[in-house]
């Protein structure tokens, strides 16, 4: 049994905090009440390593236990970690300098997934919705493909959060790491052609915010469906293995999505059919609103292609995403990765540290 002391802000952020994955660590990892009772501490962003409480700082100078950050996000490993390729690192605190194992999309193989999507995993009601969602999509020709396409009520539409400043621009190329949030958002601003919708609270104040939804991605579903022909499904971060629901909502509710991914990127893996979404990577703002504004819908042709490619993409997420075994195998290997990471961390010497105080 591995005993963890998990604390911090964002704690609730980790896969060790979500009811939909506590089963897979039952009898495995024990939380413990106080640092001095640990194997480990746990964090899930580097803001909360910083401002760790004294109690566990000084707890660590007694038994040097092992500091984890496991983080799910790369927005934050970006943002503010600063690191996001390192395995270790150092942290600063007010009660000194903190050595730091990082287990994260880049370092980790927590994140690695092989079927579906690490981000999925953590509530039962992507499942439940997808399940029911692209049963019902994958009925369709693509014929109704192409009828549904001309009858929707907007051109485009973008559901994310608005993020200006290109300090949100960071990159890292030995990795693969790009943040999107300021060129995503530029997209939607640059848009022009046709009913353009830009929904979510942060370009509709009036909306609430989505903590204060019982359920924001069924509302997101409900908002979604059928709405748009064409849904931006960016994400916040190009990571090859980061996937969130973001592409899948799209299939899901109908619209073509629009992503960005390189070709080290593992949206690849799905094998789904190139015509089926709008790959924008490596263009500017500028150009890929442009490529957005001259979709041309009335070209028979082009619209031919892309419905029959989108038809096949719908059966194959139904068949991925309806399977229970692919979400049990996935569940399984995401045990299995965590254990054997937390493991290897305890068996590691921390004499193969240098000293804090030192660096």
């Amino acid at each position: 049994m591995i005993r963890i002391f998990k604390t911090g802000a964002h704690i609730r952020r980790t896969p060790l905090s979500y009811p939909a994955l506590a089963p897979l660590f039952d009898g495995h990892i024990q939380e413990a009440e106080t640092p001095g009772e640990a194997d480990l501490y746990v964090f899930a962003h580097i803001l909360d390593i910083e401002n760790a409480p004294r109690e566990l700082v000084e707890d660590w100078r007694q038994r040097r236990r092992p500091i984890v950050l496991l983080s799910e996000e790369p927005f934050w490993d970006t943002l503010w970690g600063r690191q996001p390729l390192a395995r270790r690192r150092l942290a600063d605190n007010p009660w000194g300098r903190l050595p730091v194992h990082q287990l994260t999309h880049h370092s980790s193989a927590i994140f690695r997934f092989t079927r579906i999507p690490y981000y999925l995993l953590t509530n039962h009601r992507f499942a439940n919705a997808y399940a029911a969602k692209f049963a019902r999509n994958a009925r369709l020709t693509p014929a109704d493909w192409r009828q549904a396409f001309l009858q929707r009520r907007s051109h485009l539409a973008f559901l994310f959060e608005r993020r200006d400043g290109a300090h949100h621009s960071l990159r890292w190329p030995e990795g693969d790491i790009t943040g999107l949030c300021h060129w995503r958002t530029q997209v939607a601003q640059a848009c022009r052609q046709g009913c353009i919708e830009r929904l979510g609270r942060s370009w509709q104040p009036e909306r609430p915010a989505r903590g204060q939804l019982a359920d924001w991605h069924l509302d997101k579903l409900a908002l979604l469906d059928g709405r748009a022909r064409v849904v931006g499904a960016f994400e916040n971060t190009h990571q090859p293995d980061y996937i969130t629901e973001k592409l899948f909502d799209a299939f899901a509710c109908g619209a073509l999505p629009a992503y960005t991914a390189g070709p080290r990127h593992r949206i690849h893996e799905l094998g789904l059919p190139a015509a089926s979404w709008l790959n924008l990577h490596g263009l500017s703002a500028t150009r890929a609103a442009a490529r957005l504004d001259g979709l041309d819908w009335g070209d028979a042709a082009w619209l031919e292609r892309t419905s029959e490619a989108y038809a096949a993409a719908q059966r194959q997420l139904a068949a991925l995403l309806g399977d229970p075994r692919n979400w049990l195998l996935e569940r399984q290997r995401l045990q299995a990765a965590l254990l054997a990471e937390f493991r290897s961390i305890l068996d590691q010497s921390s004499s193969a540290w240098p000293d804090p105080a030192a660096a």
